[in-house]
């Protein structure tokens, strides 16, 4: 017989499939983000314990811990990948070795579940791993999603709120289709009104991490090793789906037809037709205005900015999420981000001349870092300016009791020159 044996085109498969996810990791470990921090590790050596330059280098440190997170992630997913790859190629050799697959009780399940995905997926890329890296990126809209896995059964209805009165929005939410406060409690209103609870909290953590990723497409398996990682293939699969069709449930309008989560290619986006106000990029945005106007020149309108980021920081991000972790490097950022902006406000302030103004951004400056010398120094200038030298001196020991019970260390050089001029 001239027939191809069914058993090696399998196992043919599967070995493209691992070879695949193995360029994947490959590709991942070299990635451009580890040379920057390299570059960044050994700017901070050769800096000086006390230059500016060596705090400006771990800020930059610090910025990368979420770009850390995400390729960790990735990393994470690949090799998932691999360990399932690497198991059907057993399988298959033993299926040839004993000439009958029926022998293999314990690979029955997966193997039958590997046949359809390959059958799926047959006129793409050889294996089930066909589509899990492709990186098409190209944007727009896709009212229906690709070949989503089948299941047995549909996810079941979800239990709907008890009907009353919508919660009247705020004046301050803008009318656009979705609202999504997530700096502090995640408040989120649809078509104008807010949703009252969330059905699933799966789904919650699934929106929370498509919100913070929207300028990128997230991989089916990301999700899912996020927020299954202890679950079979299939079983953190069905996961997904039925936290995926809660969350478009919840994020649903009647009026609207278009879909708020989109599919395609293995991937998730939120829909980039409908019209987003994340307060998160608002805070950024205002961030970035306020900067071009302080190279400009113009503090008055910095100011602005910086007071229009502060107002928009209700606290930290998903403040009222204690289960999730993977946001906490992002979280990190934009509560440093917020400090820098009390900061700069009372520094605008300062230089002004209104030091009563200075002098309330400085104190919450320091409650959202006790070890922010910039913030004490300041507070010390004003004080200085007020002529209250005995507050210059209490301040100095506010600083340098919370650096030495944080932080373990004494205050830099810059801020002990400052004291000793001021007093």
């Amino acid at each position: 017989m001239n027939g191809r044996d069914p058993d090696a085109d399998e196992l043919t498969r599967a070995q493209a499939a691992l070879t695949q996810a193995l360029t994947e990791l490959s590709r991942l470990t070299r990635d451009q983000f580890f040379g920057r921090v390299d570059d960044v590790v050994t700017d901070l050596v050769n800096a000086g314990t006390s230059s500016l330059a060596s705090l400006d280098t771990v800020h930059k440190l610090r910025g990368f811990s979420a770009e850390h997170h995400r390729i960790a992630i990735e990393l994470e997913a690949a090799a998932r990948c691999c360990r399932l790859a690497e198991r059907e190629i057993n399988n298959r050799v033993d299926a040839l070795l004993t000439g009958r697959e029926g022998q293999l009780p314990a690979a029955r399940e997966y193997d039958a579940e590997a046949q359809r995905a390959i059958m799926r997926r047959r006129a793409g890329l050889d294996g089930w791993l066909g589509g899990l890296f492709r990186r098409d990126r190209a944007g727009g809209r896709h009212s229906e999603e690709g070949p989503e896995p089948v299941t047995d059964h549909p996810p079941p209805p979800l239990p709907t709120p008890p009907a009353g009165p919508d919660p009247e929005p705020t004046a301050a939410i803008p009318s656009v289709d979705i609202v999504a406060l997530a700096l502090g409690p995640l408040e989120v209103y649809v078509a104008g009104r807010l949703v009252p609870r969330w059905a699933s909290l799966k789904a919650r953590a699934v929106f929370q991490y498509l919100l913070i990723h929207q300028d990128r497409p997230t991989r089916r398996e990301v999700l899912m090793a996020l927020q299954w990682p202890d679950h079979t293939h299939n079983s953190a699969r069905n996961n997904l789906n039925v936290a995926l069709y809660s969350l478009r449930n919840t994020l649903d309008a009647p009026s609207r037809p278009a879909q708020p989560v989109l599919y395609r290619d293995g991937c998730y986006v939120l829909n980039p037709e409908l019209t987003w106000w994340i307060d998160r990029n608002e805070f950024l945005s205002a961030l970035d205005d306020a900067r071009l106007a302080c190279r400009a020149s113009q503090p008055e309108k910095a100011m602005d900015f910086y007071h229009k980021a502060i107002q928009l920081y209700r606290g930290p991000l998903f403040e009222d999420d204690a289960a999730g972790e993977w946001y906490l490097p992002e979280q990190r950022r934009l509560k440093d981000l917020h400090g820098d902006a009390l900061e700069h406000v009372a520094e605008i302030h300062f230089q002004l001349g209104e030091l009563p103004e200075a002098l309330r951004f400085g104190q919450l400056a320091i409650s959202n870092d006790p070890c922010s010398e910039a913030a004490h120094r300041l507070l010390m200038r004003c004080y200085a300016a007020q002529h209250q030298q005995q507050l210059v001196s209490r301040q100095y020991r506010v600083c340098a009791a919370a650096l030495r019970d944080e932080l373990g260390v004494s205050p830099s050089d810059e801020t002990t020159r400052l004291f000793r001029d001021l007093t």
